[in-house]
């Protein structure tokens, strides 16, 4: 598969900021995402990218509110043979919980690398972040049967995937979009008669909130 032309390539360096491995904004286009070409070694599972988009351009962002309703719940396997009915929900209260934790990590994100979040300028991008996938690590039946823990440990942690979706708040034309998923340390996502956001999950949060605005901000 060839790059493009320099100019591009060159555009694909500001487009994703300092990443593992030289970025390069590839000939393929994107199948999904009319405009967007590939981008390798972008540092995230999968990234697409209008050529020519300078994101460090942008000083200012509006994020919006994290979206998870319609993520895949992908349940652990049960030690027996039967799955417990008590499988591990998305509850509206789980919800709000993660929307709070993910707006709490994007604002101090940007305090870190100098963005406004106020959301009003001439040039502002808007930044949409949903939860596509949810893979909790332990049978939320099994959590049941052991009463005083809020929190699960497992030697096998679960995961978690987001797709980011970054476009021009003047235009709506999208710039970026992309997709992440990364594994959960062993302090997971709490017993399903809670609505607690354990420490990794805000871990996660943060880590996705630091390396995204890390590339908007070129720093």
């Amino acid at each position: 598969m060839k790059a493009l032309s320099t100019s591009l390539f060159i555009a694909a360096i500001t487009l994703l900021g300092a990443c593992t491995g030289t970025p390069t904004l590839e000939e393929t286009p994107s199948s999904e995402f009319a405009g967007l070409n590939v981008v390798s070694s972008s540092g995230f599972s999968k990234a697409w990218g209008r050529p020519g988009t300078k994101l460090t351009e942008y000083k200012v962002i509006d994020a919006q509110t994290l979206q998870s309703a319609n993520a895949e719940i992908v349940q652990p396997s049960s030690s027996g043979s039967v799955w417990s009915r008590k499988d591990w929900e998305l509850t509206a209260e789980r919800e709000q919980a993660l929307a709070s934790a993910w707006n709490k990590a994007v604002e101090d994100a940007a305090a870190k690398h100098g963005l406004d979040t106020s959301g009003s300028g001439d040039k502002v991008l808007r930044i949409e972040t949903e939860i596509t996938r949810i893979a909790p690590s332990v049978n939320a039946g099994e959590m049941q049967n052991s009463p005083g823990r809020s929190t699960v440990y497992t030697e096998d942690s679960g995961d978690a995937s987001v797709e980011f979706r970054l476009y021009d708040q003047a235009s709506g034309e999208l710039l970026v979009v992309i997709r992440d998923n990364r594994r959960v340390g062993s302090q997971m996502w709490g017993r399903a008669s809670t609505v607690s956001i354990s420490a990794d999950v805000r871990n996660l949060l943060s880590s996705w909130a630091n390396r995204l605005l890390s590339r908007v901000s070129g720093n």
